[in-house]
């Protein structure tokens, strides 16, 4: 029985474009089938994965630059399924091609075989960052939570969603030997998926501060010796255009019977995924004191033993 269709060249591309960044980088990949071998043993072989004569290009279409991109093999892939001999990764450099990503362009990605003549390509447009209002604010360096913790910020430009983490470094010690103190950092996933569709405009949304305490508890053991101290806090905004988000969607595990998903791509003539995303850290938070009273008396984290 013939289980594959006749052989078709087709290239797999990969590019989140981030604004401002000094690199970007970009995989593109071939497609492979074998009817002699099974897939395994064709994934093995690097050959199968990447081509030689490609020509890829990126061009900022607002401007009418055109920037050609080599691949450059610094980056390691670890041993598994796939080839890992050599990872050709083609790279926007700012030393080498003397351009950034900028915010609110228009960029396309094309990958072409000089030799077939064949060729994806696909657009997106640069996203710019978020101004963020709450939880906290660049002039203000404490956390503090009243019955709802808030999220308030104004959009980036062609965002269409955001997620939102919560890095919590704490100290740990015994009261009997207080001079050894151990120090750990937990992450709180407070926000996913929140779909703004507003790009450039003030959105805001409310999360329980008691899922904030139940956090707590969920990484805190209850030891009746054990002394706690919130030492600092750090904030990470994740934005992504509706390429990304569509992408992102759509390769969710499925929770349902049906266990198979529609495919996506924007790459024309090919597959994979060319979009924008931003990525935004507000470091050296502090606890405020009524947030650490509160942590200290509510049923949730009472027991929990945090100090001042």
């Amino acid at each position: 029985m013939q289980i594959n269709a006749p052989w078709k060249e087709t290239l797999v591309v990969y590019g989140v474009l981030e604004p401002g960044l000094d690199t970007q980088f970009i995989r593109v990949s071939k497609a492979f089938q074998n009817n002699e071998n099974g897939s395994l043993m064709a994934a093995s072989v690097s050959d199968s994965l990447f081509a030689d004569t490609l020509v890829v290009t990126l061009t900022n279409k607002t401007t009418g630059q055109v920037f050609t991109l080599v691949p450059a093999f610094k980056t390691y892939k670890e041993p598994g399924v796939f080839a890992n001999d050599k990872n050709p990764i083609y790279i926007l450099e700012k030393n080498f091609h003397g351009h950034v990503v900028q915010p609110n362009h228009l960029y396309e990605i094309e990958a072409k075989n000089p030799k077939t003549g064949y060729r994806v390509f696909a657009e997106t447009k640069a996203m710019s960052y978020a101004v963020v209002s709450s939880p906290v604010t660049g002039g203000n360096s404490f956390l503090n939570m009243g019955e709802n913790f808030n999220v308030a910020l104004n959009t980036g430009l062609n965002s269409y969603f955001y997620d939102s983490k919560m890095d919590v470094f704490l100290s740990e010690w015994d009261i009997k030997n207080p001079s050894i103190v151990s120090r750990r950092k937990v992450r709180w996933n407070y926000l996913s998926d929140f779909v703004t569709n507003d790009p450039g405009k003030a959105v805001i949304t409310k999360i329980p501060r008691l899922s904030f305490l139940q956090f707590l508890s969920s990484v805190c053991k209850i030891e009746t010796n054990t002394r706690r101290h919130i030492d600092s806090i750090q904030i990470v905004f994740y934005g992504g255009n509706q390429q990304f988000f569509d992408f992102k969607s759509i390769n969710e595990p499925s929770i349902g019977i049906v266990q198979k998903q529609t495919e996506y791509s924007n790459i024309t003539n090919g597959y994979g995924l060319f979009a924008g995303r931003t990525e935004q850290w507000l470091y050296g938070i502090r606890a405020h004191n009524s947030l650490v009273g509160i942590i200290r008396t509510n049923e949730e984290t009472k027991n929990l033993n945090f100090e001042f």
